[in-house]
């Protein structure tokens, strides 16, 4: 079933957005970590309810908290700087209108087209 344009920028905003909520962050290391809301509170001491609030982003814990309940999880959360672009956001969108057989025909034109250039490059070369 294709994606509306509609549906497509939805998509691509959730990906793309200005924050990433922080209690999208907790409830995915939360799944990673196959825990229950009342199980990770027990790890950091918190009520099930207070887990339950921060994934609904009904209160927003400091970066410090969210660290901390991603660790508890048994994972990290890194950081790191790089400079702002948004060029991904275009191709993206123009993927998630083809169809599945559209994305496929356009990845093997892509393969076809670099396997060509690579090919060129050796003739060169000897």
């Amino acid at each position: 079933m294709p994606v509306t344009s509609t549906e497509s920028s939805d998509i691509a905003y959730m990906y793309y957005t200005d924050h990433m909520m922080s209690g999208d962050l907790i409830k995915e290391a939360r799944l990673r970590a196959g825990l229950t809301q009342t199980e990770l509170g027990a790890r950091l001491g918190k009520a099930q309810s207070v887990i339950a609030r921060w994934e609904r982003d009904d209160v927003s814990p400091s970066l410090e908290t969210v660290r901390d309940v991603v660790r508890a999880c048994g994972l990290d959360l890194t950081f790191f700087m790089s400079k702002f672009d948004d060029s991904n956001v275009t191709i993206i969108d123009q993927h998630l209108r083809m169809t599945p057989a559209e994305r496929f025909a356009d990845l093997m034109a892509r393969v076809r087209f670099h396997d060509r250039r690579e090919q060129q490059a050796a003739a060169r070369d000897d």
